[in-house]
């Protein structure tokens, strides 16, 4: 029962009841200005997470590229043996993809913006330690540490986005996710033969720890916690952990081995063998723990999880080969310099990262369908490599490549088949972080795989090119064009598979209007 003499003990509608007219329109007053407070609360907190997003998933993945063809540089400076500079650089990588997976995880227990917050200041620490490196193994120290903070990271904001944003912002947070990704990961290069030729490796360090601490700044502003409610952090999880790293972290490592040519069979048996037990060691002590570090379905039973990371992997592997390849083409079939080349580059890496951001807007404003779109981004990739071979390279300058830069950076922009998103909105948002963990994983594999074959390939050419660079040039074109084929083809095959693999949970993939059967999941008629 409600108390005549005092309205704030009744219901909401014996209390207008009772209000004056005045009161009436202070008390409506009041709520509009909550609401409008709230909404530019929400509008602040939007306006700091995306570009701290944006800017830490950039410097990660620079981190992963910039020191490419810098090593006799930083050799010289050093006064070390270039492949002892070579494994110094290499372990920023191997420690990402060692703590990718399972720092997902962590973070879905402990919470993505903590987890973010703390690994971005110690990211910013290390990278600000770069004037104090004098020996290689400093050097390693300095790459391993902002390496492993580099991983959290990315799976952190992930994380973040996918389990705090909503709606048009969490869209725009992905886009951006996967773009900041993909220039950081071409830019490397590109800035790679300038820091070369300016002799001074330490400035892209120290700028890269200026851009983390804005980056934490904004995120510790407008970032909310979340975190995996079901999962506790337990002494327990520590085995399990470490043994998935290790299991996942060895074939990697193999693969940098591999590529600098610093292995031989014995190693790579032992590194296999050890990967195997590690694997085996861990799906046995998960199993057998009270607390699990991972539900094996979101694994084992997740098809979705596979195929879009197998895609990613073979759209980033594809990408990573063909920049590298058609810089090759320039470096040895022109007279431009190594800073000239980079720059140069530019003209692939703005057509990409433009359609890559507008790619949803194309597919909205003109109707397309996602693989609509990604064979549209396949045609130009096959257009780029017929005026390559048919045009550019008779007479092979800068200009008569540019179209062939544009072509490819437009149709690997295009190529978005499949959406890892969906991946979040099926699995469950309690596995945010470890499922952009697998992502993390998986573009770093595709890009290492990328650099195996791309630094096998072209070396042999070149110790068989007995007269002039031309024939260099030539051979690296052709390896660029077998990498175009490899998407091309794969892009094809997901998408007349796609229905079979994973059905119509993609919004993207059926006609407008048409929508799929909710009860059975099974397809509508076509029109």
């Amino acid at each position: 029962m409600s108390d005549p003499a005092n309205p704030a003990a009744g219901s909401d509608e014996q209390i207008e009841a009772v209000r004056t007219p005045q009161e009436a329109a202070a008390h409506q007053a009041t709520q509009q200005a909550t609401q409008q407070a709230k909404r530019h609360r929400k509008l602040l907190d939007n306006a700091a997470v995306l570009p701290a997003i944006t800017l830490s998933v950039f410097v990660c993945w620079l981190g992963s590229t910039v020191f490419v063809g810098s090593h006799s540089t930083l050799a010289a400076e050093l006064s070390a043996s270039s492949a002892s500079v070579i494994f110094a650089l290499a372990s920023y990588s191997v420690a990402l993809i060692a703590i990718a997976v399972v720092g997902g995880r962590l973070g879905d227990i402990i919470g993505r913006k903590y987890m973010f917050v703390g690994a971005g200041i110690t990211f910013t620490l290390a990278a600000a330690s770069a004037p104090l490196v004098d020996d290689v193994w400093e050097l390693l120290a300095m790459r391993a540490v902002m390496g492993l903070c580099a991983g959290l990271i990315l799976t952190s904001t992930g994380g973040v986005l996918a389990s705090t944003l909503h709606g048009d912002t969490r869209h725009n947070a992905w886009l951006l996710w996967r773009g900041a990704g993909m220039t950081g990961m071409i830019l490397g290069p590109v800035l790679g033969p300038v820091v070369s030729g300016a002799q001074d490796w330490r400035a892209p360090v120290l700028a890269s720890a200026a851009l983390m601490l804005v980056a934490v700044a904004l995120g510790a502003i407008g970032m909310r916690n979340s975190r995996d409610d079901e999962s506790h952090l337990t002494i327990g999880l520590i085995g399990p952990a470490a043994l998935l790293g290790l299991g996942l972290l060895l074939p990697y490592l193999l693969l940098v081995l591999v590529k600098d040519q610093l292995v031989n069979w014995f190693v790579v048996v032992a590194l296999l063998l050890l990967s195997v037990a590690c694997l085996t060691g861990f799906i046995e002590l998960n199993r057998r723990a009270n607390s699990q570090l991972f539900d094996h379905d979101i694994v084992l039973g997740n098809s979705r999880l596979w195929v879009t990371d197998l895609f990613g992997a073979i759209h980033v592997g594809g990408l990573f080969i063909v920049f590298a390849a058609l810089a090759t083409v320039l470096d040895a079939g022109t007279t431009l310099t190594s800073i000239q080349v980079g720059l140069g580059m530019v003209a692939l890496a703005i057509p990409l990262i433009t359609l890559h951001l507008l790619a949803h807007r194309i597919r909205n404003r003109y109707g397309f369908t996602r693989q609509q779109e990604s064979m549209v981004g396949s045609l130009l990739l096959v257009l780029s490599m017929c005026w390559l071979f048919l045009v550019a390279l008779d007479e092979l300058t800068y200009l008569t490549i540019l179209p062939t830069l544009i072509l490819a950076g437009a149709g690997f922009g295009l190529i978005r088949l499949l959406g890892h998103m969906g991946v979040i909105k099926t699995t469950g948002q309690r596995w945010a972080s470890t499922l952009f963990g697998t992502r993390t994983f998986a573009n770093h594999l595709g890009a290492t795989v990328g650099a195996v074959l791309l630094g096998i390939v072209l070396a042999q050419m070149a110790a068989s090119a007995s007269q002039v660079d031309a024939q260099l040039a030539r051979q690296a074109a052709i390896v660029a064009a077998w990498a175009v084929g490899v998407v091309v083809v794969c892009t094809a095959a997901f998408a007349a598979l796609k229905f079979k693999l994973l059905g119509w949970e993609d919004p993207h993939w059926h006609p407008a209007g048409a929508a799929p059967d909710t009860a059975t999941n099974e397809a509508p008629p076509r029109p």
